[in-house]
């Protein structure tokens, strides 16, 4: 991740990327126009298939080792060839548009990489169901996938996309700390549900008048917010969406539950106050808009959800005081009865209209077991093929060992077996912007955890309704 990338997509929500900038609209030209940087295609031999792919704006070594696999795939597939794969400016939701802008123009790539779900899409007729694909394909078949992972592809009983590389989500935290406290650090020992750790967090909590001086782990701060939300419902046994009836489910018991039992945590340990808490450090494992180094890493930060890629970005911000860190299952909420894990998606789609859909589904299964070892070796996003290859994160090697970079694999290999189905509403990116909304809302008193849940309800529940009554 951003060790070798340079600039880190998931710090900073993936839709505020360091980097370059550009406009919505300015991508929608350059998208849509006729001789513009996306329409401009390089001169082919006749009997090969020239190829165009895109990747979401990441950093220069994220782009770089999306152009070196395609050239990889290339030279052992004289059929085809590749125009230089397309990394496109901007912000994520700038990407977005400029598929949909570049559907509807006629003029889209063969394949793509998103970082979102491939549903939203799908539902929209924006994307070739992969189906068939999938079946006579070499790796890519149903049962190579994690259930959990290939769900938020589906929609409808067809497929629009592959979960290729997951950034998968658990709890971190300093073994050193909890050592120096007499507690066990091994990962067995760590809480098993939310009432342990609660407990375990006044452990390293200290208030310098208002100032937090550390922390054990706060509750609902991760990077993404909304987006980890569905996590922490179906450790408390709900959900926020059912995708078998298209209904979301965002009031129900277990959710306001879950709220409850946030503010309550917030209200005793961090004096009720969340601004207070932000303003006295970064939480997250990366410096914040604000500047602020992440506590984690400064060693006044005992535990905290966060996902695989800081493998890859432990020590980019800051040089970390300690090296010891380890990783664990989630905890369980009070109506929960076992643990689950989820994930940021980097999945494979075809956009409607593409020229090559089978060409590119051959790139699209190479990628998922081949050409996936490259891209793990530049960055830290986990392979979830069932054929793809044992890799190490060479930070991790270098830093803990061979022994222990194992280790960690496996443990990130059960996580995605016990992911938690998510990403898979056809009106996934307004749900994420509504949620995130309610989240603020409830943790800065504004509104009630069941008031605000149920006003998100009849919200996303309207949006998910007027999408289904325009499909017919």
């Amino acid at each position: 991740m951003r060790t070798q990338r340079g600039d880190h997509p998931h710090r900073l929500n993936r839709r505020q990327l360091l980097g370059t900038a550009a406009t919505g609209s300015a991508l929608l030209g350059l998208a849509s126009g006729p001789m513009g940087l996306l329409g401009n295609r390089a001169s082919a031999a006749q009997d090969q298939v020239a190829l165009r792919f895109w990747v979401p704006p990441g950093s220069a070594a994220y782009c770089d080792v999306q152009q070196e696999i395609a050239a990889d795939y290339a030279a052992g597939n004289p059929a085809v060839h590749f125009e230089e794969v397309q990394c496109l400016p901007g912000e994520t939701n700038d990407y977005f548009q400029a598929i949909l802008a570049a559907i509807a123009a006629g003029n889209p790539p063969d394949g793509m990489v998103i970082w979102d779900t491939p549903v939203s899409l799908g539902a929209r007729d924006a994307l070739v169901s992969i189906d068939e694909l999938m079946a006579a394909s070499k790796h890519a078949q149903v049962e190579k996938w994690p259930k959990g992972l290939l769900a938020s592809c589906q929609y409808n009983g067809k497929t629009y996309g592959l979960p290729v590389t997951a950034g998968m989500y658990g709890i971190w935290y300093n073994a050193d700390l909890l050592a120096e406290k007499g507690i066990p650090n091994d990962r067995e020992s760590l809480p098993k549900t939310w009432d342990e750790l609660r407990k375990l967090s006044k452990e390293f909590t200290v208030w310098d008048g208002d100032r937090l001086a550390s922390a054990g782990f706060i509750p609902m701060n991760g990077a993404f917010g909304a987006a980890e939300l569905p996590i922490w419902s179906a450790l408390n046994g709900g959900r926020l969406y059912d995708a078998e009836n298209q209904k979301y489910t965002i009031d129900a018991e277990p959710n306001v539950e879950m709220m409850d039992f946030f503010v309550s945590w917030i209200d005793e340990e961090y004096k009720g106050d969340i601004g207070l808490v932000r303003s006295s450090g970064s939480w997250t494992g990366y410096t914040n808009d604000e500047g602020l180094p992440p506590a984690f890493q400064e060693g006044r930060q005992a535990m905290l959800q966060e996902g695989s890629w800081l493998m890859g970005d432990f020590a980019a911000d800051i040089e970390p005081v300690f090296t010891n860190w380890n990783i664990g299952d989630h905890p369980v909420g009070p109506s929960g009865e076992k643990t689950v894990s989820g994930y940021w998606p980097n999945w494979l789609a075809i956009p409607a209209g593409a020229a090559n859909p089978d060409a590119i589904f051959g790139y699209m299964d190479y990628m998922s077991a081949v050409g996936v070892e490259k891209w793990f070796a530049a960055i830290v996003d986990i392979p979830t093929n069932a054929d793809a290859p044992d890799v190490l994160p060479k930070t991790v090697v270098e830093s803990r060992g061979e022994d222990f970079a194992k280790e960690i694999m496996d443990f990130w290999a059960s996580q995605a077996e016990m992911a938690t189905p998510m990403w898979d509403s056809p009106v996934q990116g307004f749900a994420n912007d509504r949620l995130a909304q309610s989240v603020e809302r409830i943790l800065t008193k504004a509104s009630a955890p069941a008031d605000e849940l149920a006003a998100a309800q009849k919200e996303c529940q309207a949006e998910l309704e007027k999408l289904l009554a325009e499909q017919g």
